[in-house]
């Protein structure tokens, strides 16, 4: 455990001057101006929160492949990942540290922009009557199913390369558009690109209460369906994702 703590502060270090970290802070601020300015295009109060979550967990899929390529790439040109390898005894406790901290940087990044969101809400566009609570629990719902996307894009930006990885990444934003339609009922939950903006609608339907053609077949037993699903899948990728490092030598497929 003093291993993993040790490697999981040193790949905030590493990274603490890059492009990493303030791609993390840009693109929250980014986000909130232009849904501060497309506000005034008479959105209502729902409508900006359906829009502000559903635009992050629409644009994660790319996002996390390009982080992961580019966080892979660093590391195999500072030597094919060899100083990963040898610098602890269990090869993956690097790798899973590694990991860690690129989650824990999705979280931040997803929090900081909802705070700014609801600065902006509350200061700009003059919103008085915001569940706050509500805003970081959807945060944290969006975060837990976007754990399987950084296990797999890891993986294949070490295993394959960095390309590999960010063509899946793209494929992932044209399945998350097709899927997060009608075309996606009963078949989403198989697919994780699109399970940040079904649990979205899911919170829209049971939380805010709106019905219409769209979400009619969102039920009770379909959410359970896809949470049991993406906590399954998520753990299964996670194992597998630790035991393709223990066995790895650096070599690429």
């Amino acid at each position: 455990m003093i291993a993993f703590w040790h490697s999981y502060k040193a790949e905030f270090l590493k990274n603490k001057h890059g492009v990493f970290l303030w791609t993390h802070i840009i693109l929250p601020f980014l986000l909130v101006i232009f849904m501060t300015f497309y506000r005034f295009g008479k959105l209502n109060d729902l409508a900006l929160f359906d829009y502000f979550f559903k635009a992050i967990g629409f644009f994660f899929p790319i996002i996390s492949a390009v982080l992961c390529g580019l966080i892979a790439d660093q590391e195999k040109q500072a030597g094919h990942c060899q100083i990963m390898l040898s610098k602890l005894p269990h090869k993956a406790t690097t790798f899973v540290s590694q990991l860690c901290m690129l989650l824990t940087m999705s979280l931040a990044s997803i929090y900081l922009a909802i705070i700014i969101f609801i600065i902006s809400m509350k200061c700009i566009i003059h919103i008085n009557n915001i569940n706050y609570l509500l805003y970081f629990k959807t945060g944290f719902f969006i975060f837990l199913s976007v754990i399987f996307l950084y296990s797999l894009y890891l993986a294949l930006a070490y295993h394959f390369s960095t390309g590999v990885c960010i063509v899946t990444g793209f494929a992932g934003l044209i399945i998350a558009a097709l899927a997060s339609t009608g075309q996606g009922d009963g078949v989403w939950m198989f697919l994780p690109w699109v399970w940040p903006m079904r649990i979205v609608n899911f919170i829209l339907k049971f939380q805010f209460k709106v019905s219409g053609e769209v979400l009619s077949a969102y039920t009770y037993s379909e959410l359970t369906t896809g949470l049991t699903f993406m906590t399954v899948m998520t753990i299964c990728c996670i194992i597998i994702y630790i035991l393709s490092f223990h066995f790895w030598e650096g070599r690429q497929k």
